[in-house]
């Protein structure tokens, strides 16, 4: 696609994306959509002026907005369904650095939409005419409904596994990665009892993921050491959550503890799930599928399973009701399981991950496709896939030589381009 990657519009500000893009993308969204959009945005500097441009753009052509201002990507999806939103916007480059910025759409049950939609969604912004006679209203709302479904969907969650739903007495450790969890990940745990420490409380949209947050827990797991029960680091749109205790916990390790709390039947990971995680469910009773990486893709399979959890190593854990990854709401059923019968770990298949500086063309040289072909005769699995949100590929190889695996396949990569 043009402007769409794995998850929405993504890219450098003032480069890939801009002022015209996001009002483009709001004309092309209200033309196709109509209703009502409902648009919330992380702490990036240049949020609220995308936002203006995203805004202007749908009221153009006649469709009212209601902004609901800072808030985590979940909390966005929530409130487009809670406020009656035919389409709904977070103002968000995610995990990635601070001059990055994008727009991930929803649709009107708070769900992410599909390639067929984006599709229609380019064509709009590519060869959109015009502009309404009638310009739509654009009104400022607020994000403290989702806060309160969030303890909402915990309690059930805790009084359903036979968790504790109070951490009294717990020491956690917050790093909110300087976005959109700021401030109300703390009130949230903060309200359940637990003496809360939050990392980087006096950074905002300036240093969003930098050198803090779910991709660098490095300086969470150096302070939680200090004494505290747990450790939780979100990324910038509050979708991702890593944690730490005694240890940073890999992200299937978290899968099984979200697991053991709520006791699904049929759990979704991914490609990159580690296969020691399916093999645990599997004793467990529970049912464990795969699907493509990306928590859309996690949650179509997530809906039409009825599958109650699902998520990726990455951090990305869907849980119940939830429509896309929740790093706060998996963090406080972690906690209650953490404050109730303490978390396992699990004995992780040898893996070993790395990304190259790639086009994704060279998948198709047949020096690359060989190198694979060859290289799955060493290890038990081999994923080569394009990285929807960085120009690299990612390469993974699990059990056997992985990196004896993964150094043939990146040689050949090297060769091609």
């Amino acid at each position: 696609m043009k402007y769409f990657g794995t998850d929405g519009i993504r890219g450098i500000y003032g480069k890939g994306v801009t002022e015209d893009l996001a009002h483009r993308a709001g004309k092309a969204l209200g033309l196709l959509f109509g209703g009502k959009g409902v648009i919330g945005r992380d702490t990036r500097t240049s949020g609220p002026s995308l936002e203006d441009a995203l805004v202007s753009g749908i009221t153009s052509v006649g469709v009212d907005v209601e902004r609901v201002g800072v808030l985590t990507t979940p909390g966005v999806s929530f409130m487009t369904e809670a406020l009656g939103g035919s389409f709904g916007v977070a103002i968000s480059a995610s995990h990635n650095p601070p001059e990055y910025n994008g727009l991930k759409v929803f649709s009107s049950d708070g769900s992410k939409i599909s390639a067929s939609i984006e599709e229609g969604i380019e064509y709009y912004m590519d060869n959109a005419d015009g502009s309404s006679l009638c310009r739509g209203k654009s009104i400022n709302s607020s994000g403290e409904p989702y806060v309160t479904e969030l303890k909402k969907r915990f309690l059930q969650f805790a009084e359903k596994g036979g968790l504790t739903d109070r951490f009294t007495g717990g020491k956690i450790l917050l790093d909110s990665g300087a976005g959109a969890a700021s401030g109300i990940a703390e009130e949230v745990f903060s309200s359940l009892g637990a003496s809360v420490t939050t990392l980087c409380k006096e950074c905002r949209g300036e240093c969003i993921n930098l050198r803090c947050g779910a991709l660098h827990p490095e300086k969470m797991c150096a302070v939680a050491k200090g004494g505290y029960d747990i450790g939780l680091s979100f990324d910038g749109d509050a979708d991702r959550m890593v944690a730490w205790q005694n240890g940073l916990l890999d992200g299937d390790e978290v899968m099984l503890n979200l697991a053991l709390a709520i006791r699904p039947s049929v759990v979704v990971g991914t490609v990159m799930t580690n296969s020691a995680l399916g093999r645990q469910l599997e004793k467990t009773g529970a049912r464990f599928l795969r699907a493509s990486v990306g928590d859309r893709s996690v949650y179509e399979i997530m809906r039409v399973t009825g599958a109650t959890l699902g998520g990726e190593p990455s951090g990305h854990y869907i849980l119940g009701s939830a429509r896309t990854g929740d790093g706060i709401l998996s963090g406080l059923v972690l906690c209650a399981l953490r404050f109730t019968n303490g978390l396992q770990r699990l004995a992780l298949d040898e893996k070993l991950l790395v990304s190259v500086n790639a086009p994704p063309t060279v998948l198709s040289d047949e020096r690359v496709a060989q190198a694979i072909a060859y290289a799955k005769r060493l290890c038990s699995r081999i994923v080569v896939r394009p990285s929807g949100t960085e120009p690299v590929l990612r390469v993974m190889a699990e059990g056997g030589d992985v990196t004896g695996s993964v150094e043939i396949i990146r040689k050949a990569i090297m060769n091609a381009i």
